[in-house]
């Protein structure tokens, strides 16, 4: 932190996608106030690197739902595919879609994700 502020580098060979979602994953831990929490383990770690995801994801999820205006049958494995991020993460795009589509049209939709994080 240089003048005791955060400050977020981004790769400069990175795409416009994976910038976007670096700045959304690193907003979520300054928002989440990771700078000043001190890591004792890889666990801890783990657990704040799948909230910032989470945080990411979600955000993400939301633009492109104004944008493609998701329906039940819009296929969420192209989403998936077009995000291109590790495939741990499958799970909570499959969970951000099913509450998106929950929350517009009032359905449990036919597909749940298996992941479970705590």
């Amino acid at each position: 932190m240089e003048y005791n502020q955060p400050m977020i580098f981004i790769n400069s060979n990175l795409n416009e996608l994976e910038i976007s979602l670096t700045l959304l994953h690193e907003t979520a831990h300054f928002l989440n106030s990771d700078c000043d929490k001190y890591i004792a383990n890889h666990f801890q770690n783990d657990i704040i690197e799948f909230q910032a995801n989470q945080y990411m994801i979600s955000e993400v999820m939301k633009m492109l739902d104004q944008k493609y205006d998701f329906t039940p049958d819009t296929n969420y494995q192209q989403i998936i595919d077009s995000l291109n991020l590790p495939y741990h993460l499958d799970g909570v795009i499959i969970d951000e879609f099913n509450d998106i589509i929950s929350d517009k049209f009032d359905v449990i939709p036919s597909c749940e994700s298996d992941y479970f994080y705590e």
